[in-house]
């Protein structure tokens, strides 16, 4: 009997301990599938306060641009009225640069006496454009030898030419040079060396320029060599010599004018240009243009502490039009 209640005792511990095991294992379920709940309804909760987020981002961008466009369509109607004042001022200027010149242009009607001349100024008068009063003018100069009124004409002309906001470049260039000569036959070379270079720095291709600059060092015996790249005067620290016949000049002067590029090492000079290149050896009368081998007249050497290239080899070299005039000692490069 003890036995059997022995045995019963175990079976009934043995039951609890296994519900009891059983119930154990069954809680981790349990909590598994709650927490996965609860992972997808932060997730939801996230993704809906995103696209909340994501709407409000939207509307605040629309309001921002609605706002610029309104910001830019005030500043527009706040330019109109600025725009309206600055074209009268333009206008009124205008005017007035009109009433000076043809004030000016009466008063010298007053002491030219040449028919030419005259109609040259009364053009102005009826309208008609100040290029092409300076053009009749010049075309009166053959004949034309009181040289106290070609000067009264060309200053004129010259302040109008200067005043005339309508005129471009090369029509400047065109009146500034039939100036200079106006200037050339009253005798004012320095006037006339003047509007010449004015002339050359609106077109500096032009030769018929350089010819009537040839003209004016010629007349005041300016015999130093004048060298002029792409319509300016460049200024050298060591002047340009002439050697045999050859016009040598600095190195480096040369190409930064002619927006060059230079490699100078070991006394070998390399000079780039587009698609160009010059190479030569200071003392030496070889040298290569473009890989082909060249003999050298006069080389390149060194003065006063500056190395010095022939101009005319260095220019064409690098396809530039090199033009010289002897009267004047004139060079050109364009």
């Amino acid at each position: 009997m003890k036995g059997l209640k022995k045995f019963f005792s175990l079976a009934l511990v043995t039951v609890l301990i296994f519900s009891l095991a059983a119930g154990a294992w069954a809680a981790p379920k349990g909590w598994g599938q709650s927490g996965q709940a609860r992972g997808h309804a932060e997730r939801n909760i996230e993704q809906e306060h995103e696209r909340n987020m994501n709407e409000g981002a939207t509307v605040e961008e629309k309001e921002q641009n609605q706002n610029k466009e309104k910001e830019q369509e005030m500043n527009e109607q706040e330019k109109e009225p600025e725009q309206e004042k600055n074209r009268l001022k333009k206008q009124e200027k205008k005017k007035s640069v009109t009433e000076h010149v043809y004030k000016g242009v009466e008063n010298a009607l007053q002491h030219v006496k040449n028919p030419v001349a005259r109609a040259a100024l009364q053009a102005i008068l009826e309208g008609r454009s100040v290029a092409q009063a300076v053009y009749e003018a010049k075309q009166c100069l053959k004949d034309w030898n009181d040289q106290n009124e070609i000067v009264i004409v060309a200053g004129e002309l010259k302040e109008a030419l200067e005043e005339d906001v309508s005129a471009d470049s090369l029509t400047r260039a065109q009146g500034y040079k039939h100036l200079g000569e106006m200037f050339i036959k009253a005798g004012k070379m320095e006037d006339a060396r003047s509007l010449l270079e004015q002339a050359l720095r609106n077109n500096p291709g032009d030769d018929e320029i350089y010819s009537a600059l040839n003209k004016v060092f010629a007349k005041v015996k300016d015999n130093k060599v004048k060298v002029y790249i792409k319509g300016n005067m460049p200024m050298f620290d060591v002047a340009p010599v002439v050697e045999n016949g050859r016009v040598l000049v600095p190195l480096r002067v040369l190409a930064e004018s002619l927006g060059a590029a230079v490699d100078y090492k070991d006394n070998t000079i390399n000079i780039q240009l587009n698609n160009s290149t010059v190479k030569l050896v200071v003392g030496s009368g070889n040298a290569l243009v473009d890989g082909n081998p060249v003999m050298l007249e006069v080389p390149a050497r060194v003065v006063d502490g500056r190395t010095l290239v022939p101009l005319r080899f260095i220019g064409e070299g690098l396809k530039a039009k090199v033009n010289y005039y002897r009267e004047g000692n004139l060079v050109a490069v364009e």
